[in-house]
């Protein structure tokens, strides 16, 4: 490990391609980041499907790895200038084009029974395919480029040391969005650090390597034009803020105190006249018309930019607890909002997730408000999981209804777009709490429901009419558990396109020595399996902190860089082992760990009190298999003979992971531990059957000994 630790240290003080290697790392997950926010800010309805940009990104990348052979140096250097001039060609036609996801209509969106959310403008609603798929393909293309430059320089090093250079970058990378996010940095400084990126990677005469400067500087350019217009109002001149907080883009209407998110209309901040005569209002007449005392401690769960504070203290609260998500929709609500609810000192505002908020709070509550939470982006790229999909399932109003104070009620309201949504609340709630709710308000598909602690209860709840959302299954929006037929689609044309991809490069390459020597494609394929699995293990480590601690960017981003973290470390531990009889120990921990979270779910862990255990028990349950599998992977890529080859495989893997992530829609997500365990126990299968051809051949070419040449 020293010499190993050694040779890095000099490489990068001494060695420029380290350096570049290095820098292709951080530029390539640092612009994978900046898209993944970029886009659905200006791509109607894309941050509900966040993983397609990311399938984008892992197959370009993919491609770019598995057939740079094929390009020269001086090709090469020109793809790398060419990838900053497609992405400013991608940028311009998102600009122009107006591009939407394809199923929504202006107020919501049905895909084969998973519902959304929105307000899309007739414009965008009656937007084709073609548009949508050129920006994926613009993706694709953007780190095809830049990918097959990082595998140039991948070939200048040994496998491990290339791997440990391009994961230090990548964690640099997630370090350096992560302060962006944090900053609340607008879209054109995000462009602006990868363009520098890409030019202090680059090679070649000093005028060519500054090229790409030009598209560069129109790019900022237009991001920055971009953040002046209002993308679902065109029309609208009137004074505009826009901002770009950790989650999506919000746009500000000063004149009309209206919040747009993502281009979709999102709130607008009431003056007290107006929240007296709206829903907001409702619960509080109620209580006051049954007699009983006002509510004086509330919680509301989704404060936004501050209605529902502001009718609370309307009403004589003498304590709000006010939980929002999103910093920039909260700190709009303070400096605009026409009643200033945010500067009451009754008024306790807390920047979290509600479901993890209510598992640390130690009061009691009058009254709880689950209000208009329904985000607009997923918890991360990886999974189906919504914002705030662990509000909504029966062991959150469970722990909703333990916070009550006597005699208190819980609240949910919404537009709830289809009849079968509301009835889903409605048997979640009575499941959780043995109180039926009743409508306090109804107006078309808006509704007020209220459980009334002080109502008699009935008997036990029936067999509810329909799937449930529980924490180990929490799709709300989904009519019924399983996999709607277009991701069922989507999931067999991933897999159709990886394995033509794949047979494709192997019946080109198998007559290359260094491509074909025995027992290669078994290991290709090993690395296609352990992508496929680790994307899945990220994605479940991503959901089990986001149940326990919260579905907060920053505790996404924290994994991630955990599990980059972890690459580094088994790099390192890889070169102590010297031997292949310890590697059925690993392999049976690396299995084994991943089970054990299918036998004991870590939503088991809400449990434990002590949030610090709850901490360091998640953190061995959960990364303990990604360590073990990181092992894995270190081990069989160290003595590649083309491991930028195989690891563009490994990508491709990873690509058919993301896709097979939605089973978990049917399954939930304990089940995924199963898919991971059965698709490492595939790759060790593989790698054995790989390591026994090649001691076949070394046999078969070995010299003969002494009595089998007298023999001869």
């Amino acid at each position: 490990m020293m010499i190993f630790m050694q040779e890095a240290r000099a490489n990068l003080l001494k060695t420029p391609d380290a350096w570049r290697l290095a820098g292709m790392g951080f530029v390539t997950l640092f612009l994978e980041l900046a898209l993944i926010r970029y886009l659905p800010g200006n791509i109607w309805n894309l941050g509900y499907f966040p993983n397609l940009i990311l399938i984008a990104v892992f197959i370009g990348m993919g491609v770019g790895f598995m057939f740079h052979h094929r390009l020269s140096a001086r090709g090469s250097a020109i793809l790398m200038h060419a990838s900053i001039w497609i992405l400013l060609s991608l940028l311009l036609f998102v600009e122009v084009s107006d591009p939407t996801v394809p199923g929504f209509s202006a107020w919501e969106g049905d895909i084969g029974g998973d519902l959304y959310f929105t307000s899309t403008s007739e414009k965008a609603a009656a937007g084709g395919i073609t548009p949508f798929v050129v920006c994926l393909l613009g993706v694709g293309a953007v780190f095809a480029c830049l990918s097959q430059r990082t595998a140039k320089l991948f070939r200048t090093f040994r496998p491990l040391s290339a791997y440990t250079l391009d994961i230090a970058g990548s964690c640099a990378g997630i370090l350096s969005f992560m302060l962006m996010s944090w900053l609340r940095a607008p879209a054109w400084v995000w462009f602006a650090i990868a363009v520098v990126g890409v030019l202090l990677a680059t090679t070649g005469a000093w005028r060519w390597r500054w090229l790409p400067l030009v598209p560069g500087v129109v790019i900022v350019g237009l991001v920055v034009y971009q953040d002046s217009v209002l993308l679902g109002k065109g029309s609208y001149k009137g004074p505009l803020e826009s901002f770009w907080s950790p989650y999506q883009r919000i746009q500000h209407m000063v004149a009309r105190q209206q919040i747009f998110v993502n281009g979709v209309g999102h709130q607008a901040m009431l003056s007290p006249d107006e929240i007296s005569e709206f829903a907001y209002q409702k619960a509080y007449d109620a209580r006051r018309a049954a007699g009983e005392a006002p509510y004086r401690n509330v919680l509301i769960l989704g404060a936004g930019s501050g209605n529902d504070v502001a009718a609370a203290l309307m009403n004589g609260a003498e304590r709000v607890d006010a939980v929002e998500i999103d910093p920039v929709i909260a700190d709009i609500g303070k400096r605009h909002h026409p009643a200033r609810p945010y500067d009451d000192a009754r008024v306790n505002l807390v920047i979290d997730d509600g479901r993890a908020f209510m598992s640390r709070t130690p009061h009691r509550y009058d009254l709880i408000i689950f209000a208009l939470t329904d985000s607009l982006v997923k918890v991360s790229s990886m999974s189906q999981l919504r914002l705030e999909n662990y509000l909504f399932t029966v062991e959150s109003v469970k722990r909703a209804q333990s916070l009550l104070a006597p005699g208190g009620d819980i609240v949910f309201y919404n537009f709830y777009r289809q009849p079968w949504l509301r009835t889903k609340i409605s048997e979640m709630i009575e499941e959780a709490t043995g109180i039926a709710p009743r409508p306090l308000y109804e107006l078309k598909d808006f509704a007020v429901l209220e459980a009334k602690s002080s109502l008699p209860r009935g008997a036990e709840p029936g067999v509810p009419s329909m799937d449930l959302p529980r924490d180990d299954w929490p799709f709300l929006y989904l009519v019924e558990r399983g996999i709607p037929a277009v991701y069922q689609w989507s999931m067999l044309a991933m897999g159709v396109f990886a394995t033509l991809l794949v047979g494709l490069l192997h019946l080109t390459t198998r007559r290359l020595e260094r491509f074909g020597k025995p027992g290669m494609l078994a290991t290709k394929v090993a690395f296609v399996f352990m992508g496929v699995a680790f994307t899945l293990l990220e994605t479940k480590s991503v959901i089990q902190f986001s149940l326990l601690f919260g579905t907060t960017w920053l505790n996404s981003s924290l994994v991630f860089l955990a599990a980059l973290l972890l690459v580094l470390v088994a790099n390192w531990t890889a070169l102590t082992i010297r031997s292949q009889r310890a590697m059925p120990i690993i392999y049976a921990a690396l299995i084994s760990s991943c089970l054990i979270t299918y036998v004991y779910p870590l939503g088991n862990l809400l449990g434990v009190e002590s949030m610090a255990l709850r901490f360091a028990l998640a953190s061995v349950l959960t990364f303990a298999p990604i360590f073990f599998a990181n092992l894995v992977f270190s081990v069989s890529f160290r003595d590649l003979d083309v491991p930028e080859h195989v690891f563009g495989w490994n990508l491709i893997g990873a690509t058919v992971g993301g896709v097979v992530e939605y089973s978990s829609m049917y399954f939930g997500y304990s089940f995924l531990a199963v898919v991971v365990a059965v698709s490492y126990a595939i790759v060790v299968a593989l790698l054995v059957v790989s390591r026994r051809s090649q001691a076949q051949v070394a046999s078969s070419h070995a010299p003969l000994s002494v009595s089998e040449n007298a023999a001869v």
